[in-house]
């Protein structure tokens, strides 16, 4: 458009000049007009596109199991809400789309096969953001941002942006987590019957030889007189045999790395496969304990309902856990033992040092934009605009004080049952800051086992260069295989089906099926950007 009007311009002053050569006032105007057409185009310029408030925002969000519903006359796209967004921020015409997290991967395939694409799209799903920011179908933010998101860049962290930069394009708006209690990074951790281990003089176990000894105690003196069960996890959840077994891989070098088709960890300056390095060592005591009856037998079959039953029926002794979960597991438990207590234990140590879960990710959501989004600027703009308003934050995180929530003593206090019937608000929250964060967290009466948590000491420790490694074109293609025959092979040498020395034909069939490939080419990455990332981040 620029070039279009500055060729336009030059025309016009080219047959003035000729006609009026010896008219000095006529060329003097000319050339006055001239300079005011370049300044015009250029304020043009520095404008930048017009946003339009009456665009239609296709915006998509997971959909969360802690949502039964929406109160009686309100649906997806007619709630207080929605509204209340609709008005603060002028765009009235806004879709909400809410998605089924376990089936959002293919919904996303099928919708930018199609090419009716969302305009927004908020994930917590890391492996989304990857695999589309890897077949290139992601706009990059940063124009975007610098135009329309002020606020937003107030709000991400370096690491954040670190972790959607790719080639130096930034690929999607990250949220940063905040979960902190007492200064400590809060997430899932070690959790255990603290009233039996009272009872049988059990204390924490720091290693790996006092973690046996712990769980053996347990299934020995039978604390719940039913036949308790040591250590209950649930591998039935996505087929991965070392689902919630963190407790234990952490002490192996493979916390929150086991459903990737390669596990990269960085040891000794240099980027390599997680299972060269501990997975024998690992199957090794997992078989042990599985043979011994030390982690429940049911666990490769076992979902999170199952875990949460065992939890709460007071059958189970010990689980990998979040700090959110204590509160279900106690509801059923004090009905039939009033002296239940539950409590975070610290990490265990492994052999050579090896201890701690996965640091938080450096984003906790992601807002991503499809390259044929017809509203890009305007969907930045809109998140940007709640971002200005904490009126309208406040109202979509808690409600009305009065009728959702009363301030008590300075807390927020709810009110039941109106607060209970609002929960889908939770779709709405379009960022998580910490004075939202810590008063939900509050709200949803998560204090006590926060604390329990923040008790332990810190847990979240270990560096995951996995969070800022991009998925390559080889890992795309082939990781799946590699996921399927990795826990085809745990899972029978974990329960005894296949013996310890089957490992070796594992690894072969992996690096014929594209194992060696896919570490080669992460390699690579880490030579040119990756180490870089790790010296910068990696402080302990």
């Amino acid at each position: 458009m620029r070039k279009r009007l500055n060729k336009w311009w030059m025309t016009t002053l080219l047959v003035a000049l000729s006609a009026t050569v010896s008219l000095a006032g006529c060329s003097n105007e000319a050339t006055k007009t001239t300079q005011e057409g370049k300044a015009t185009n250029e304020a043009v310029a520095t404008q930048g596109p017009k946003l339009n408030k009456a665009a239609k925002i296709r915006i998509a969000v997971p959909d969360n199991s802690g949502v039964k519903g929406y109160e009686q006359g309100a649906s997806a796209n007619d709630n207080q809400f929605l509204n209340m967004i609709k008005e603060k921020t002028g765009y009235s015409n806004i879709e909400w789309n809410v998605i089924p997290a376990a089936n959002q991967l293919d919904t996303y395939n099928l919708m930018f096969a199609s090419g009716d694409v969302y305009d927004l799209i908020y994930t917590n799903d890391l492996n989304i953001f990857k695999r589309f920011s890897a077949q290139g179908a992601l706009l990059p933010v940063d124009d975007a941002i610098k135009q329309f998101g002020t606020e937003v860049g107030k709000l991400v962290t370096e690491n954040a942006w670190t972790a959607v930069t790719l080639e130096g394009k930034k690929y999607a708006i990250p949220v940063p987590p905040f979960q902190k209690f007492d200064n400590v990074d809060l997430g899932a951790g070690f959790l255990a019957r603290q009233d039996w281990m009272d009872k049988l003089g059990l204390k924490a176990p720091k290693n790996l030889d006092e973690l046996y000894t712990f769980l053996k105690t347990m299934k020995d003196k039978d604390p719940s007189g039913k036949g308790t069960i040591p250590f209950v996890a649930a591998g039935g959840n996505n087929g991965n045999p070392l689902d919630g077994l963190d407790v234990i891989t952490a002490a192996f070098g493979l916390s929150g790395i086991t459903n990737l088709a390669v596990p990269f960890i960085v040891k000794d300056g240099k980027l390599v496969d997680a299972q060269d390095v501990y997975l024998k060592d690992l199957l090794t005591y997992l078989n042990k304990l599985y043979k011994e009856g030390l982690i429940d037998n049911e666990y490769l079959f076992n979902k999170s309902q199952q875990v949460t039953e065992k939890m709460s029926s007071g059958k189970a002794a010990s689980v990998y856990a979040g700090y959110w979960e204590p509160s279900s597991y106690l509801a059923g438990l004090t009905k039939t033992d009033a002296n239940a207590k539950l409590s975070f234990l610290p990490t265990v140590e492994g052999k050579d040092g090896q201890k701690g879960y996965s640091m938080p990710a450096p984003v906790s959501n992601f807002y991503i934009i499809p390259k044929n989004s017809k509203n890009a600027n305007e969907a930045v703009d809109l998140l940007n605009t709640y971002l200005k308003d904490k009126g309208l934050q406040k109202f979509v995180n808690f409600g009305k004080e009065g009728v959702h929530y009363d301030m008590v003593n300075g807390a927020l206090t709810p009110k039941k049952p109106a607060y209970d019937q609002i929960i889908y608000k939770l779709y709405y929250r379009m960022w998580n800051t910490p004075d939202i964060w810590l008063p939900n967290a509050l709200l949803g009466g998560y204090e006590t086992a926060m604390k329990s948590f923040a008790q332990a000491g810190a847990q979240l420790t270990a560096f995951n260069i996995n969070q800022y490694r991009p998925q390559t074109e080889v890992e795309l293609a082939k990781g799946r295989a590699l996921i399927d025959l990795r826990n085809e092979y745990i899972a029978k040498i974990i329960n005894g089906a296949l013996p310890i020395t089957a490992l070796d034909e594992y690894i072969k069939k992996a690096d014929a099926a594209g194992r060696q490939d896919v570490i080669k080419a992460s390699q690579d990455w880490f030579t040119k950007e990756g180490k870089a990332i790790y010296d910068k981040l990696n402080k302990k």
